[in-house]
């Protein structure tokens, strides 16, 4: 078992060095792929902890800098210790959540280094003749406002100021996580990724039917 934890470590941190994200099309539906994603180095262990784990995806459909569409993808992953599998349930939008169960690490690795996500928006809904992008905004494990307060303040009152840096290694951690309130957002992570995906056309048949 420790083999297979340090192969899956050696795994994540070959990963490559930028992700990429591209569209797909199919049925008159618009999914996307993400490939190559660097994850933080903590994650396999967080992975095998027994608690669930949460990767939030906005994506938005673009044409030029105007919004056609939005959807939230939400990935939960929970490692079983007795049987020491994983399952992954993914839920987009509202839909009924997918479930899916992978054997070993070796699974996992593989499923969250090509995350495919089908059927995200309807191509009926988006122009036929434009060119396209979609943008992805990836959270891993974010903190609910609430309960971020109240850590900050735990973490404020058991932190001993660095003498060299003048703060805390924790209080740097999680005044990066309250940076991202900035813009209103009620959600923080400290792992934060953007992608935006290469422009495209719909193929000709993903608007039959408008």
């Amino acid at each position: 078992m420790k083999r297979a934890f340090a192969w899956f470590i050696c795994l994540w941190s070959a990963a490559g060095v930028a992700a990429t994200l591209s569209a797909s099309q199919s049925g008159g539906e618009i999914g996307m792929r993400i490939d190559a994603l660097v994850y933080p180095e903590s994650l396999p262990r967080e992975l095998e902890s027994g608690l669930t784990n949460r990767l939030y995806l906005r994506v938005t459909a673009l044409d030029g800098e105007t919004t056609l569409q939005v959807s939230t993808v939400e990935l939960a992953i929970r490692y079983d210790l007795w049987d020491q599998a994983f399952t992954v349930t993914r839920t987009v939008n509202t839909a009924p959540a997918e479930t899916v169960r992978l054997a070993n690490t070796s699974e996992m690795n593989a499923f969250l280094q090509s995350l495919h996500f089908p059927g995200i928006f309807s191509a009926r809904m988006l122009p036929p003749s434009r060119p396209l992008t979609l943008r992805a905004e990836l959270l891993l494990n974010p903190i609910g406002r609430e309960k971020l307060r109240m850590i900050r303040k735990w973490v404020a009152e058991n932190s001993a100021p660095n003498i060299d840096q003048g703060i805390s290694t924790s209080n740097t951690v999680f005044n990066r996580i309250f940076e991202q309130y900035a813009d209103g957002s009620d959600l923080a992570a400290v792992w934060r990724v953007d992608l935006v995906s290469p422009p495209f056309r719909l193929a000709p048949q993903a608007n039959e039917g408008n």
